[in-house]
This record gives C-alpha cells, sequence and structure tokens, in this order.
C-alpha cells in the first residue's frame, strides 16, 4: 500500500503541476524539473498518477530497449525518483528518471 502511495503521489505531481500542463494539455517531460513534480504532488488523482508513471517507464523502455513492464521494479522505480527529486528539485525530469531508472 505504501508504494501504490507512491507512485501515486509522484504520478499526481506531474499530471497537476501547472507549468507541466493541464490534465487536457499536453504535458512536455523535457522541460519540467523535479521541483515542479514535487510541488504539486498534493492535486492529481490516483489514475492521472499512474499514467503518468507508466508514461516515465516508457520512455526508459525506449531508451533502454527493455519491453518487460515489471511492477515491483517500476515501485522502486517510483521511491527512489522521489528521493533523488527531493535533493535535486532543479534537475529536468527526464534526467533524473534516466539517473534513477537507468543508472545514467
Amino acid at each position: 500500500m505504501k508504494k501504490l502511495f507512491a507512485v501515486g503521489v509522484v504520478c499526481g505531481a506531474l499530471m497537476s503541476a501547472p507549468a507541466l500542463a493541464a490534465q487536457d494539455e499536453n504535458i512536455d517531460f523535457g522541460s519540467a524539473t523535479c521541483g515542479e513534480l514535487l510541488s504539486a504532488a498534493d492535486t492529481a488523482g490516483a489514475d492521472d498518477m499512474a499514467g503518468m508513471m507508466l508514461w516515465l517507464d516508457g520512455y526508459l523502455s525506449g531508451v533502454s530497449g527493455d519491453t518487460v513492464l515489471n511492477w515491483s521494479n517500476l515501485n522502486t522505480f517510483v521511491d527512489q525518483l522521489g528521493s533523488y527529486c527531493q535533493s535535486h528539485k532543479s534537475a529536468r525530469l527526464l534526467d533524473a528518471a534516466r539517473k534513477v531508472g537507468l543508472g545514467q
């Protein structure tokens, strides 16, 4: 349950950040920062949050060539991304995702 909540918090932040976009608008992940993700963590719904984390996982899969959706790894990634972003608020979100998810 704790990990599901973590997925929700991180995904929610992505969906609700004004700098990232409203739900019915496109989101430019390339310009989003960790700080924007964290500042919006309180306002999105669980479905929106899960969708955003799945998008990030798909992005990393495209970068790495990994075609398996591993739920345990996704939960770990979400936890680690949240921790990384807490310490690196000015980091670009995709750079943070690559560092955490791929070790780059």
